[in-house]
């Protein structure tokens, strides 16, 4: 079956497809081992040192190609993507940003959403008056136990919440305060505080235990739906590489349909091997320029293409449909039902002058 014939066969029921994969049971096996086990690493080594959680994950991030560089992934991890200088923020790949986001670790290394206790921004004495020596304690618990302590008792301004990591993580996600405020200057997140937050009426007995309550069901709706989101994509993933077992174009333009929309450089293009693949096809650039100047690359794409024109669904949507009528073409598919509509000799295959017709196929209007 020719790309073109199976990739709109997959459209008209995507959802039925993909439940289908899910229910495979070598995927369902994998797919609850991760909800099973992630919840136990607590450091980037035990994510790298399971097989089968590394694993689940780099296919997950599309990244199974690069399961042999363990030192480059953990580095990814590590540094995060807060910092501009970090690993991921410097590759062409996209997908390690992709991977350190979707997977924070803190830069020791332990995976972030486990408290630092040991942090000197802490107040000692609630620090050490909301644990109990010799028991392991929940860090939901004990910020609950903290917050309770010293809320009520030493809280006068909205700096000291933002000075203080225990505080800071119970208001911030119990009142879902928008990422931009804290991903933002300090001076923004001063005033979101002052005009949103009222000290006074969070030290009330009621307010106290009512924060703490949405501490708690946001923190677990966040992890919920993260967890869905991980599972959903390595089950996406999982789709299109058994499509690609079949038609390795199906499996190139489902990811591209997928994945396209959050291009915004070249240079994400050529970081991935299936974006690249995809978009030289559409745009004729030659067998000859790969493995050539990065820079030239980027620049013949983008005189080619304006990549703005990605993030319009509708444009993608060509990009995609264009490009699995090329696939049948160069790849000699010449018997197709798609290509035999472009051929002049169906025996032949496409003829020069149709292929051409198809290259001239506009975008953007």
């Amino acid at each position: 079956m020719d790309t073109n014939l199976r990739f709109s066969m997959l459209n008209r029921d995507l959802p039925g497809a993909k439940d289908r994969t899910a229910k495979d049971p070598i995927i369902a096996r994998e797919v609850q081992y991760y909800e099973e086990n992630f919840s136990k690493v607590e450091t980037v080594d035990d994510l790298l040192n399971d097989y089968r959680l590394y694993t689940f994950v780099l296919k997950t991030m599309g990244l199974e190609d690069m399961s042999y560089a363990k030192g480059m992934v953990r580095k990814a991890l590590v540094e995060g993507t807060e910092d501009p200088g970090a690993l991921a923020n410097t590759l062409k790949d996209r997908r390690f940003r992709d991977l350190a986001e979707a997977f924070p670790f803190n830069k020791d290394g332990t995976i972030k959403g486990k408290f630092d206790w040991d942090s000197k921004a802490l107040d000692r004495r609630m620090a050490l008056w909301s644990n109990t020596p010799g028991q392991e304690i929940d860090d939901v618990d004990r910020l609950a136990k903290y917050y309770q302590l010293k809320m009520p008792r030493d809280v006068l301004f909205s700096t000291q919440i933002l000075a203080d990591p225990a505080l800071y993580e119970i208001i911030t996600v119990a009142f879902d305060v928008p990422e931009d405020i804290i991903n933002g200057p300090k001076s923004e997140r001063i005033d979101w505080f002052d005009e949103n937050i009222d000290i006074e009426e969070l030290k009330k007995p009621a307010e106290l235990k009512d924060t703490i309550a949405k501490y708690r069901d946001n923190l677990e709706v966040r992890e919920a739906e993260r967890a869905k989101g991980i599972v959903e994509q390595y089950i996406q993933v999982s789709f299109e590489e058994e499509e690609g077992e079949q038609n390795d174009g199906v499996r190139l333009a489902l990811n591209f349909q997928r994945t396209g929309g959050n291009i915004r450089s070249a240079y994400e293009i050529l970081g991935s091997p299936a974006l690249y693949q995809v978009v030289r096809t559409v745009l004729g650039m030659s067998e000859s320029m790969v493995g050539t100047d990065i820079d030239n690359q980027a620049a013949v794409i983008n005189e080619k293409f304006d990549i703005k024109k990605f993030q319009d669904p509708e444009e993608v949507e060509k990009f995609v449909k264009k490009f699995v009528i090329l696939y049948d073409a160069q790849t000699g598919t010449g018997g197709a039902p798609t290509v035999q509509l472009f051929a002049g000799n169906p025996i032949a295959g496409i003829s020069e002058s149709a292929l051409t017709a198809v290259n001239a196929l506009k975008f953007g209007g």
